[in-house]
């Protein structure tokens, strides 16, 4: 018998795509690069050096035949999951005793038993892509819960790690969905939509001296120009990128900074994820290019400001929003009025012109709600956080 292989089998009849990981032992949750290596999923760098990757196991299921030369000698061996698109969920990692209470509290149902007492609990992935989440390093997101998105992965049972076994506690087809969650704590998730928006591109001389053009300022171009679909993707985009700031006297120690930030915005945006790998591989490219001018007047038709408030954030994205997201963004900035003092008529009029159609009453409840003091659930900067949304 073979509980391991039987195991990973049967996820492939569910559709999961799946990774083998060491259990057991020093590397516990490792992926196991030898068994990668052996079923061909290798990488070879610039120098030539091959080492393992589980990459385009996120875009494509390995065979039953892989998997029986991962799993056919199971000893120090566990299974984990590939989180997000192709296996068709995410999973909610409620950590510890902090995370089993705080699961309770949400009223909830886990699907596995973690080795080290927590929580993994599945759900349905969205149609958009979900950035994995730490949320001891996430503001605003709880301390004892993690999210396994698009590019992650969890342990499933029947793993043992040093910490202990992985069970199933319910049947894992019967999957929850991120509706579930209340909308502020989805928000503190990240798992809400994100809403393309605008960004700036600078106007006006390129400055004198040592000074060169702003490289935060061409990253907004490079980010507007993914978001619009004005280019062939976010790798063409970010050879431009690279190739500009190049123009622009940046080293390539600066441009691998930048190019940091514009993976963390626009890697994410769909699948497959672009990556900080594919980013270095088009600097690299464009180090080599034939140079260009540097960037001294406004280029244009691209002349689109940051808002600086959340207020101008909501209105610019008010129209690209469910009516259910709209409801809940005019609420919280009509609570966020409420507090500052602004005049009801004044917040129903902006509401108005926003396009709320209901905005009498939803200012009428955001006020009523300040005066008695009820609590309030979420704030207008998570909810545009959550949707990515950039402003001030």
């Amino acid at each position: 018998m073979n509980p391991l292989l039987d195991e990973a089998l049967a996820c492939l009849a569910r559709g999961w795509s799946i990774l083998p990981i060491h259990a057991g032992n020093e590397r516990d949750k490792d992926s196991q690069s030898p068994m990668l290596m052996r079923t061909g999923y290798v990488r070879v760098d610039e120098q030539g050096k091959r080492s393992a990757s589980w990459k385009p196991l996120q875009t494509v299921r390995p065979t039953p035949e892989q998997v029986e030369v991962w799993f056919r000698d199971p000893s120090q061996k566990g299974l984990a999951l590939i989180t997000g698109h192709l296996s068709g969920r995410i999973v909610v990692d409620f950590d510890g005793q902090a995370g089993c209470d705080f699961a309770h509290q949400l009223g909830i149902r886990p699907h596995v038993r973690t080795g080290g007492g927590g929580y993994h609990w599945h759900l349905a992935a969205p149609a958009w892509p979900v950035r994995n989440m730490v949320g001891k390093v996430t503001a605003g997101a709880p301390d004892c819960v993690d999210i396994r998105g698009d590019g992650g992965n969890a342990v499933l049972p029947p793993t043992t790690t040093r910490k202990g076994h992985y069970v199933y506690l319910r049947d894992p087809a019967d999957m929850d969905a991120i509706s579930d969650l209340p909308m502020a704590l989805r928000e503190a998730l990240g798992l809400v939509p994100p809403v393309p928006v605008p960004v700036s591109v600078p106007s006006g001389p390129l400055p004198s001296g040592q000074d060169r053009f702003p490289a935060d300022r061409i990253l907004d171009w490079a980010v507007q120009k993914v978001h619009r679909g004005d280019v062939g993707g976010r790798n063409d985009m970010g050879y431009r990128l690279a190739w500009v700031l190049f123009n622009n006297g940046y080293l390539p120690d600066e441009v691998r900074r930048v190019g940091d930030t514009y993976v963390a915005l626009v890697g994410q945006l769909n699948l497959p994820a672009y990556t900080h790998d594919e980013f270095l591989a088009s600097m690299r490219s464009a180090l080599s290019a034939p140079r260009g001018d540097a960037w001294g007047h406004q280029r244009p038709g691209e002349t689109v400001s940051v808002p600086r408030t959340g207020a101008e954030a909501l209105e610019d994205i008010f129209s690209t929003l469910e009516v259910e997201a709209q409801a809940r963004g005019a609420y919280l900035l009509a609570r966020e009025w409420a507090v500052q003092g602004r005049a009801v008529e004044q917040t129903v009029r902006y509401l108005r012109l926003m396009g709320h159609a209901e905005a009498a009453r939803t200012v009428r409840q955001a006020y009523v709600d300040h005066e008695l003091q009820r609590p309030l659930d979420g704030t207008l900067a998570g909810f545009l956080s959550a949707r990515r949304v950039r402003y001030g």
